[in-house]
């Protein structure tokens, strides 16, 4: 790339020549600037800017436009030459801190996160004595001293384990272009300063987790007065619900907005692990806006443990009188109260159930420690582990029927994304009755036995929008995984075709399917899942190799990917107990 520029002296310009002497047209800087907006790895941008003088300018600001710092409470080692990170100076995570302090790139700095791990040290002797300790004294006042010198900051994530102070509260406040801020409380119960958290006008998205108001009660009432807010995301610690402690008080949050007459204008709302008394606060907050909602183990459903009835059973006899406009619902509680309030909706587009599940290979291997039972989420970058799986009874399996009627009678000719419960096993009726009343349909995610699911595939043709299709198991039953194993293993042999030329069973299952792919004229499927099982679909077809029968089969390109593959696929990526 350094031989494609020209070089700029004194405003002119000389023609670039590559090594052996020919001279090389050299490339306009905006067709430069475009080769380097479609740049998206750190490592290819850091390259390109050591390269030369006109690319290190023209890329720095985009290098630094996104920084994340990872912090660990250990020593990691390089698996090239076994040496430590940082071996003759700090852990990486200080050396971003102090490029971002001492130099001047934090002038390009848009969006700023740390997350990961950070150690203590001597924190029970300072609890006691009423200290902080001083290495978090530090941490907050480096960060403090990076987030000053960030004039163009729009967005913050604190998501280390241990907490934030005043000090950097307070220099986000002073950042004027701030719109974006998550902040995850530490999950320990250790005394540390609190404060009244100052206001932030410009905020537009806000993201709070881990709530737990007896042990660090910030005030952040303020926070929600933003004028600006849209998109409000409340995680409140799981052990609140767990020890049926009602600490939590929603007109402590909300209460200044009503003594103001004010309401939120939010386009989406979000609600995890949420414990408290029906006060009707939100429903006299909301205007009639939102038109997202997403619930996870914030109400009661069936399934649910007795004693918590006496708590939320006022939510469930309190619905609200008017519905929001709402396009999209996600949520993992199942109830005839929700029922009615999905039939009084119109317009839903969205509608995700979803459920934590056991990794299949970690149940193979029998792990069954308390850290991961049915906490195995499918998508891979859940953040809130300890968030309890909702088991399922019969009561929810049998309203099964009735939420696929009211689905189909209310919401057929609107809904785009689908993803029901996988203990709901549905019939060939059943989906006949799902593709005729849903034609739009972009993703689907149900609960089929295999016999099924080969009648699902002669109808996709009846779905031209369906973009990614998902087969689900039932819950710690790996049936489907393993018998479509066991049927391609049968074809395999019965069609003699020879391993080594396919590279056995995992090619030979994209073999079959891309050649069903193509006889049955999946047009924008591009997604599949059977079980544990993800195929891509391409629309490039292969060419045709004749078999040993002497029969040609055409088929398209069809590759298997893990789960990694389809995180931003929502029917895979929302399938996890997380806001």
């Amino acid at each position: 790339m350094p031989h494609m520029v020209r070089k700029i002296t004194n405003g002119a310009t000389d023609t670039a020549s590559n090594d052996t002497g020919a001279n090389i047209a050299p490339l306009p800087l905006n067709i430069l600037a475009l080769i380097i907006s479609h740049l998206d790895s750190a490592a290819d941008l850091a390259r390109t800017c050591r390269t030369c003088r006109v690319l290190h300018y023209m890329t720095l600001s985009i290098l630094y436009s996104n920084v994340t710092l990872h912090s660990y409470d250990y020593i990691r080692y390089s698996p090239i030459d076994g040496k430590p990170e940082g071996c003759g100076g700090p852990s990486p995570f200080f050396m971003g801190l102090n490029a971002l302090v001492t130099r001047n790139t934090a002038v390009y700095v848009k969006s700023f996160k740390v997350h990961g791990s950070w150690k203590e040290y001597d924190l029970e002797e300072c609890a006691k004595v009423g200290r902080v300790p001083d290495g978090l004294i530090m941490i907050n006042t480096l960060i403090r001293a990076a987030i000053d010198r960030m004039p163009a900051l729009e967005s913050f994530s604190w998501e280390l384990k241990t907490k934030m102070l005043p000090t950097v509260w307070l220099g986000l406040a002073q950042r004027p272009r701030l719109q974006a801020l998550t902040v995850k409380f530490p999950s320990s119960r250790v005394p540390k300063p609190t404060m009244t958290v100052p206001p932030m006008p410009q905020l537009n998205w806000l993201k709070i987790t881990d709530i737990d108001p007896l042990c660090y009660p910030d005030d952040i009432s303020s926070l929600l007065e933003s004028k600006e807010l849209r998109h409000l995301k409340l995680h409140w610690s799981p052990r609140m619900r767990e020890a049926r402690e009602t600490s939590v008080v929603l007109y402590s949050y909300f209460g200044r907005l009503l003594a103001k007459g004010n309401k939120l204008a939010l386009k989406s709302l979000a609600f995890q692990n949420l414990y408290t008394q029906h006060d009707h606060v939100i429903h006299n907050l909301l205007e009639k806006t939102v038109e997202q909602l997403e619930m996870i183990n914030s109400s009661v459903g069936a399934g649910d443990s007795g004693d918590m009835v006496f708590v939320d059973y006022g939510w469930k006899t309190s619905p609200p009188k008017e519905m929001p406009p709402l396009k999209v619902i996600r949520g993992d509680k199942l109830s005839r109260s929700h029922l009615e309030l999905l039939g009084r909706l119109d317009g839903l587009e969205k509608y995700y159930l979803v459920t934590g599940r056991k990794s299949r290979t970690k149940q193979l291997n029998g792990d069954t420690t308390p850290n991961t039972l049915a906490l195995e989420q499918s998508s891979p970058d859940c953040q809130f582990p300890m968030t309890p799986v909702t088991p399922v009874d019969t009561t929810a399996v049998s309203l099964g029927s009735d939420y696929l009627e009211t689905i189909c009678r209310v919401h057929g000719s609107t809904l785009c994304h689908l993803l029901l419960m996988p203990q709901w096993r549905l019939s060939g009726k059943d989906l006949s009755r799902l593709v005729q009343s849903c034609p739009n349909l972009e993703q689907l995610g149900l609960g089929l036995d295999m016999e099924n699911f080969n009648i699902l595939r002669l109808m996709i043709p009846f779905l031209p929008r369906l973009y990614a299709l998902r087969a689900l198991e039932k819950p710690d039953d790996w049936s489907m995984s393993e018998r479509l194993d066991m049927v391609c293993a049968e074809e395999l042999v019965w069609f003699k075709y020879d391993p080594a030329l396919v590279f056995g069973l995992r090619a030979f299952q994209e073999v079959r399917l891309g050649q069903q792919a193509r006889e049955w004229h999946w047009k924008q499927l591009r997604w599949i899942g059977v079980g544990e099982h993800i195929f891509e679909v391409f629309k490039d077809e292969i060419p045709p190799e004749p078999s040993e029968d002497g029969v040609i089969r055409y088929r398209r390109r069809v590759k298997r990917h893990s789960n990694e593959a389809v995180k931003d696929v929502e029917i895979w990526g929302l399938d996890c107990l997380e806001i």
